[in-house]
């Protein structure tokens, strides 16, 4: 019963992360691209401080700052893995962001679970070698992608945007698994938003992005939805799932992002991808459930 739930949850926050690049493409419309991600993250930072609030009136009866970082060493991981974190994601959501004013919300759901099949691959530069059904994935994330960009020369600015958002978001993943396994994950996320809330925000007052009171208030149902949404709730369903879930599991269960992504732009922004890009997402997807295949052990033989 607890894994069913857990999938329960897990699919109800790919389905907020779905949903989320619609909202992330209507609020292109108003906002710049820094200046939404700082807004989507100081709205992740308060909901998150609520999620933490709750979490340790049910468990500690008491509120704490740090909760489980008792000792000076343990603050200090838990600070350097919010700051690294922190800095990661802000590139990987202006990058994505970037992307959304140019291609659709479908592509850029499709375009960003890349990262699923590029983290393996990246893995050679920690000296884990992929396997041939890894380069088997990868050669068919590319063909996937050739498909839905309708070829090389046709990939505009928004799409290799995009492209750099996963390669991004693979570095996310690597650094998170540096880290998740020793701090509090929820407030490793609350101080990795914080830490992109000011770095977006010092970026978009640099890059002289316009902030227009008006353009702000017509923007915030959007990154509201993606602050409270896709940051705190979809990210406490992915701790609590993740905690009855076998990993690859939970990781084909997350690679429906980009299938409800698709979706969401069809159903509130009338999107729609032709025959070619809808077989490139197929391949895409299959690049992706490949990519997570369990890998069968060697067998031992026996000696005498």
């Amino acid at each position: 019963m607890k894994k069913f739930w857990g999938s329960v949850a897990m699919i109800t926050a790919t389905v907020l992360w779905g949903i989320a690049f619609s909202a992330q493409s209507r609020g292109m419309d108003f906002v710049e691209p820094m200046l939404f991600t700082a807004l989507r993250s100081a709205t992740g930072v308060t909901a998150l401080i609520a999620v933490i609030m709750i979490f340790d009136l049910c468990r500690e009866k008491r509120l704490t700052f740090w909760g489980a970082a008792k000792t000076p060493e343990a603050r200090k991981e838990l600070l350097a893995g919010g700051w690294w974190c922190g800095v990661v994601i802000t590139f990987a959501s202006i990058a994505q962001q970037a992307g959304l004013k140019y291609t659709t919300a479908g592509k850029t759901g499709f375009l960003t679970a890349l990262y699923i099949v590029i983290v393996p691959v990246m893995g050679v530069f920690l000296r884990r070698k992929p396997t041939a059904v890894m380069w088997l994935a990868v050669v068919l994330a590319m063909g996937g992608t050739y498909l839905l960009c309708g070829g090389i020369t046709s990939i505009n600015r928004g799409e290799w945007f995009v492209i750099l958002c996963a390669f991004i978001y693979s570095l996310h993943i690597l650094v998170i698994d540096r880290y998740a396994g020793k701090c509090d994950c929820v407030r490793l996320s609350c101080i990795q938003f914080a830490v992109a809330f000011v770095l977006a925000l010092l970026m978009s007052l640099l890059c002289r992005e316009p902030w227009e009171h008006a353009a702000v208030k017509s923007a915030m149902p959007f990154w509201l939805f993606c602050g409270i949404g896709s940051s705190a709730i979809a990210f406490t369903l992915q701790m609590v799932s993740q905690k009855y879930l076998h990993p690859v599991t939970a990781t084909l269960l997350m690679s429906l992002e980009s299938v409800f992504a698709v979706l969401g732009g069809w159903i509130f922004l009338k999107e729609h991808l032709n025959g070619i890009e809808l077989c490139g997402c197929a391949v895409i997807f299959l690049a992706v459930l490949i990519s997570q295949l369990p890998l069968p052990e060697k067998k031992r033989i026996s000696e005498g």
